[in-house]
């Protein structure tokens, strides 16, 4: 993100000096660029996203089950300490993926509305 914001801050300093049009062909060159990285991210993201989200909702199910047989082992008096820890694992490694599902579909976001003010 630094590096695309790089870019686009040198590509306005050359418009702005009105330059020739070899740097003309320099900021086209870039532009094209950005636009390429931006549409690899995206594709890399939403990739990414769709992995994330099969995954959670397996750890998700996981997770439902487990808590429902230990609240029973519980109830029962016959909760182990292995299974506590191992609900507990369960949701770290939930809210772990749930945050990671969350940023991607923010940085999703970003970019596609990085993309709309280049338009």
């Amino acid at each position: 993100m630094k590096q695309m914001f790089f870019i686009l801050v040198c590509a306005l300093g050359l418009l702005s000096c009105g330059g020739n049009s070899k740097q003309r062909e320099t900021i086209d060159t870039r532009w094209k660029a950005l636009r390429l990285h931006q549409q690899t991210e995206l594709k890399r993201a939403q990739k990414e996203l769709a992995q994330t989200d099969s995954l959670l909702r397996q750890v998700q199910r996981d997770y439902d089950d487990l808590q429902a047989k230990v609240e029973k082992d519980k109830a029962d008096l016959r909760a182990t300490p292995e299974e506590l820890t191992m609900l507990t694992k369960t949701r770290i490694k939930r809210d772990s993926l749930r945050t990671q599902y969350e940023t991607l579909g923010a940085k999703i976001r970003y970019i596609r509305k990085k993309q709309e003010e280049v338009k």
